[in-house]
């Protein structure tokens, strides 16, 4: 009986040591810091106006592209002019718009730039200017 006894704890022990080991496997911190996953995010969301701009530029079917990255976000406000003074205009979304410079580069080496705005009444991002180095 106890070498049935010496089987069945030695069992039972390496059950809980590899199990244990297992599970700290999924507990591990995560490298990338919370600006990176936004950043990650948010050309996740650019991806289908990124493609079709190359497409556009490039007039590739399917754009081949690395090492994108987000170089600036700025937002801004419509403006006209009444009597002198800037005032915001309320035609779309409050006035408020956003401009995002996305940077990436090209298999042949070359580095392109990519300017998207959202002041449209959808507010969907639209290709507003792009260069290429």
């Amino acid at each position: 009986m106890k070498p049935r006894l010496n089987l069945v704890l030695m069992l039972i022990c390496s059950l809980i040591i590899f199990g244990q080991a297992e599970s700290t496997s999924y507990a591990q911190p995560q490298d990338k810091t919370r600006e990176q996953q936004l950043e990650r995010a948010m050309l996740q969301q650019l991806y289908p106006v990124i493609r079709s701009s190359l497409q556009e530029i490039y007039h590739e079917t399917y754009p081949s592209y690395a090492c994108e990255r987000i170089l600036s976000i700025n937002k801004l406000t419509t403006t006209t002019e009444e009597e002198h003074q800037a005032s915001p205009v309320d035609a779309m979304h409050g006035g408020r718009y956003f401009e995002i410079t996305v940077g990436l580069c090209k298999g042949s080496g070359e580095q392109i730039e990519l300017r998207f705005k959202n002041d449209t009444p959808t507010a969907e991002y639209v290709l507003d200017m792009f260069h290429v180095r």
